[in-house]
C-alpha cells in the first residue's frame, strides 16, 4: 500500500467519529460543539486539549499538538501512517485496494462519472418539471403541496415523466453509455434493454455534505396499485452505488450543517424536511429512506450538540422514535422527542398551526428518558401495588442504560415523587441492575508523545525575508478565515498569493484552499492536514488554522486588514535591511501605494 488517494482518505475519514476513537483514551467533556480533555501528549491539570467532530481535528492550546483523526491514531498508539489508516478503515468496515486508492484508476474514473452524470440527471429533471407541458403534474403535485417556486428551486426538485428512455436519451446525448447510466442506478436492465429507473415521478436529489449529488428519491404520481394488482413503491430511492450509501447519508444535511443551530431536527420523510425547511427552520435532514444507522448518528453529531426526533407519533413512529433514541444513545449522542399532536407529521403540523405552533413543539421537545418513562408509564397502573412495582423495576433498567449519575439522580426523585416508593428502594433496585450489566474496559493510558520542537521560520533567512511571529499570526488568521468561506477565499486570491506566505505549510495551504474555491469546492480541513501526514511540526501548523478561536464583527474588513499588515510588514523587513538610499525610496513608494490599496479596498467592501 504505497499511499492513500484524498478520495479513500475523505471516505474513512467521513466514516469514523473522533470523539468515539478519542473517549477509549482520556476523558472527554462537551464544552459547546466540541470537546475538551486533559492533553495526553503533555503533563496538564487544566484541560486544554480540544477536539472538534464535526471538522474530525484535534488541537492542544497548551502544547500546541493538532492535526486530524488518523494523525491521532498515529500519535496515541505509536503507528506509522499506513498501520493508523488501516486500523481505521477496519473501524469503519472499508476495505483499502492493494494500491492503496480508489483514484486514478477505473474506478475513480467511475465514481466522477457517476457524480457528473447525477449533476446532468437532476438538470434533466428540474427542465421537466419547468416544461409548460412535460412538467404540469409535477408542479400540480407541488402546488399542492404549498411548497414556493423558491423552496422548489432551493431543493433541485424536479420531475421524472412517463417517458421510458427520457434521461437515458438525454444523457446518451452527453456521451454517456447504456452501462454508464445504469451503474450510476439511473436506469435499470430488462430484456438487455434499459429503461429509465425513475418514470412519472416527482424528483428529490439527494446532495451529500460536502455538496455532491449522490443520488434521488422519486415519489410516484399516479396510483401504487397497477391494474394488474401489482403495487408499486410510493417512494423509490436510488440504489447502492460506488457514490450513494443509504446508511451513512441524510437527506437535506447540505442545507442543515450550515444553519448555526445547535440541533438537529430528525424527520422521516422529504417533504417533512421540506416544509420544515420553507417555514424558516433550516436544521432539518431526514433518513433516506429506512431505519437511522448509527452512521447516519454519528454524521449528525458532528454538526449537533443534540438530535430532535420528529417522527409521526403512532405506533410505527414511536417504535421508530424508540429504535433511532437507542442508536443516537449507542454513539454517545443525546436525543430529545419532539411529541406532534393534532397532526399526523410535521408537515400536516405546520399547515395547521403554522411554524409558531412547530416552534412550541421543538421548545417542548421530550428528553429521551422521559419519553422512555413516559411510554412504560402508560403500561402500568402506578395506583396498583403490582403495577407501580413492575414500573419502577422497568423504569430502573432505562436508568441503568444512562451514563450521567446526575440524570440518574433526578429520575429517581421524580419517580419517587408520582410512585410513593422511597429512593432509597429505587437506588437499591438501580444498582441491582446495573451490577448486572457489562462493563466497558478501563480507558487506556499510553505513553505522551513528545513535545514539538519551537518553530524556526526564519531559520536560514536573510535579514530582508525575516518575518515577526505577528506576521506569523496574521496568515494563519487569513487561513483560518478563508476555510470557513469560499466567497473570503477566492477575494484573498485576488490579492495575495500562496507564494507571499512566509511559512511553506501557509504556502501549500493557500494554494488548496484556493484551488477548491474555484472550483466550487468546501475546504475538508481534515484532507488538508493529511497533506502533512508523518511531519508532526507541520500536521500541528495547519491544525492550528482551523482551531482560531478569535471572532470578527465584520470578517471581510479583517481579511483585508490581515491580507495588507502581512504584505506592509514585508516591506518594512526589505526597507529595515536595505542600505541603498534609491532603493528605499523604491520601496516607501510600494508601501505608500499599498496603503492606499488598503484604504480603497476597505472603502468599497
Amino acid at each position: 500500500m504505497a499511499y492513500i488517494s484524498d478520495e479513500l482518505f475523505n471516505e474513512i475519514n467521513m466514516a469514523n467519529d473522533i470523539v468515539d476513537y478519542a473517549s477509549s483514551f482520556m476523558t472527554l467533556k462537551k464544552r459547546g460543539r466540541n470537546y475538551m480533555a486533559c492533553c495526553p501528549f503533555h503533563n496538564e491539570k487544566t484541560p486544554s486539549f480540544n477536539i472538534d467532530r464535526d471538522k474530525q481535528l484535534f488541537h492542544c492550546f497548551g502544547c500546541g499538538a493538532s492535526g486530524n483523526f488518523v494523525q491521532l491514531v498515529m500519535r496515541l498508539e505509536g503507528l506509522d501512517f499506513q498501520d493508523a489508516i488501516k486500523q481505521m478503515a477496519d473501524r469503519a468496515g472499508i476495505a483499502i485496494p492493494e494500491n492503496g486508492t480508489r483514484a486514478g484508476g477505473a474506478a475513480a474514473q467511475q465514481k466522477e462519472r457517476i457524480y457528473e452524470m447525477n449533476k446532468l440527471a437532476a438538470r434533466y429533471f428540474y427542465d421537466c418539471l419547468n416544461d409548460p407541458e412535460k412538467g404540469r403534474a409535477g408542479r400540480e403535485y407541488f402546488a399542492a403541496r404549498r411548497l414556493s417556486k423558491k423552496t422548489m428551486t432551493k431543493f433541485g426538485l424536479g420531475y421524472a415523466t412517463g417517458d421510458s428512455a427520457g434521461l437515458i436519451n438525454s444523457l446518451k446525448a452527453k456521451g454517456y453509455s447504456e452501462a454508464d447510466i445504469v451503474s450510476a442506478g439511473l436506469a435499470v436492465s430488462r430484456n438487455e434493454k434499459a429503461v429509465d429507473k425513475f418514470r412519472d415521478r416527482v424528483m428529490f436529489p439527494i446532495i451529500n455534505a460536502r455538496g455532491k449529488i449522490i443520488g434521488f428519491g422519486g415519489r410516484i404520481m399516479g396510483s401504487e396499485k397497477l391494474p394488474n394488482g401489482v403495487r408499486l413503491a410510493k417512494y423509490l430511492n436510488s440504489p447502492e452505488t460506488p457514490v450513494f450509501d443509504k446508511g451513512s447519508n441524510l437527506f437535506a444535511l447540505n442545507l442543515a450543517k450550515n444553519s448555526n443551530e445547535k440541533d438537529i431536527i430528525l424527520c422521516e420523510g422529504y417533504m417533512d424536511v421540506i416544509t420544515v425547511h420553507q417555514a424558516g427552520i433550516s436544521n432539518c435532514v431526514a433518513t433516506l429512506g429506512t431505519a437511522i444507522t448509527e452512521n447516519q448518528a454519528k454524521l449528525m453529531l458532528r454538526y449537533a450538540n443534540e438530535i430532535l426526533i420528529c417522527y409521526d407519533m403512532d405506533e410505527a413512529g414511536t417504535k421508530a422514535a424508540l429504535r433511532a433514541i437507542d442508536i443516537i444513545a449507542s454513539v454517545g449522542g443525546k436525543a430529545r422527542v419532539i411529541r406532534i399532536t393534532g397532526a399526523k407529521d410535521p408537515d400536516e403540523f405546520i399547515t395547521k398551526y403554522g411554524v409558531q405552533g412547530f416552534r412550541k413543539a421543538i421548545d417542548k421537545a421530550m428528553p429521551s428518558t422521559e419519553f422512555r418513562l413516559s411510554l412504560i408509564k402508560r403500561e402500568y397502573d402506578i395506583n396498583d401495588t403490582d403495577g407501580k412495582i413492575r414500573f419502577v423495576e422497568a423504569a430502573a433498567r432505562i436508568l441503568a442504560s444512562l451514563g450521567d449519575p446526575v440524570e440518574v439522580e433526578a429520575y429517581i426523585k421524580k419517580i419517587a415523587a408520582e410512585t410513593g416508593i422511597s429512593e432509597q428502594s429505587i437506588v437499591g433496585k438501580y444498582k441491582e441492575i446495573k451490577s448486572k450489566m457489562p462493563r466497558r474496559s478501563p480507558a487506556q493510558t499510553k505513553e505522551a508523545y513528545k513535545k514539538r520542537e519551537l518553530m524556526r521560520v526564519n531559520s536560514g533567512r536573510s535579514p530582508a525575508e525575516r518575518v515577526s511571529s505577528a506576521t506569523l499570526e496574521a496568515e494563519k488568521r487569513v487561513l483560518s478565515l478563508m476555510s470557513a468561506s469560499k466567497r473570503l477565499t477566492l477575494e484573498a486570491a485576488e490579492i495575495i498569493s500562496p507564494e507571499e506566505f512566509s511559512d511553506k505549510v501557509y504556502k501549500d495551504m493557500a494554494e488548496y484552499m484556493y484551488s477548491a474555491a474555484k472550483k466550487g469546492e468546501e475546504v475538508d480541513p481534515a484532507a488538508v492536514i493529511n497533506r502533512f501526514s508523518g511531519d508532526a511540526e507541520s500536521e500541528n501548523k495547519a491544525g492550528e488554522v482551523f482551531f482560531n478561536r478569535e471572532e470578527y464583527t465584520d470578517n471581510e474588513k479583517t481579511l483585508y486588514d490581515l491580507i495588507y499588515k502581512i504584505k506592509q510588514d514585508r516591506l518594512e523587513a526589505q526597507i529595515s535591511a536595505e542600505q541603498d538610499a534609491k532603493k528605499i525610496g523604491e520601496l516607501l513608494r510600494k508601501k505608500a501605494e499599498l496603503t492606499e490599496q488598503q484604504r480603497t479596498k476597505t472603502t468599497n467592501k
